[in-house]
């Protein structure tokens, strides 16, 4: 089959859209084989950028949805009001995350109250407001990330170790 050939060569957007392309097919009986040897060889794949991750050569691509996209935090004129956005936040912080882009990507958010989660939060929020002030249309989004990002320091930089 063509498409295992490709796998290790695709980037995790792609891969990602892979997995989800035979996850349906997995319910049609003519296709359910081919399904079943792709989801097995994108496991494979996965595992191995995962290891490499791990031993610092491999670095996940950015989804094309990322973990606050996926679990609905939103600022700006149709964005949450301050309390539900922190609440997410917290839960960012303290739950499990939902699967998004590669295994790679994941681990890049570390464990729940990790120094690693929290710096990897921060981070992405950094760059949402950093990029919105580029943009100069984006005050209200600028401003209420830059309020999340003090938020996250004063209520989660000393809760975050190792």
């Amino acid at each position: 089959m063509k498409v295992l050939k490709r796998i290790p060569d695709m980037d995790d957007n792609a891969l990602s859209r892979l997995f989800f392309n035979a996850q349906v097919q997995l319910q049609d009986d003519k296709l359910h084989e081919a399904a079943a040897s792709v989801l097995e060889a994108i496991e494979r794949e996965w595992q191995k950028r995962l290891a490499a991750y791990e031993a610092g050569n491999h670095k996940a691509a950015t989804p094309t949805e990322g973990v606050l996209s996926k679990v609905g935090y939103k600022v700006g004129a149709d964005g949450l009001k301050e309390p539900v956005r922190r609440r997410i936040l917290d839960y960012v912080l303290t739950g499990t995350l939902p699967p998004v882009g590669s295994p790679a990507h994941m681990a890049e958010w570390g464990e729940p109250k990790s120094r690693q989660r929290f710096r990897k939060l921060h981070r992405v929020i950094r760059v949402l407001a950093s990029s919105g002030n580029t943009l100069g249309t984006m005050d209200k989004a600028v401003a209420e990330w830059e309020d999340d990002l003090n938020y996250l320091d004063r209520e989660w930089k000393s809760k975050c170790i190792s």
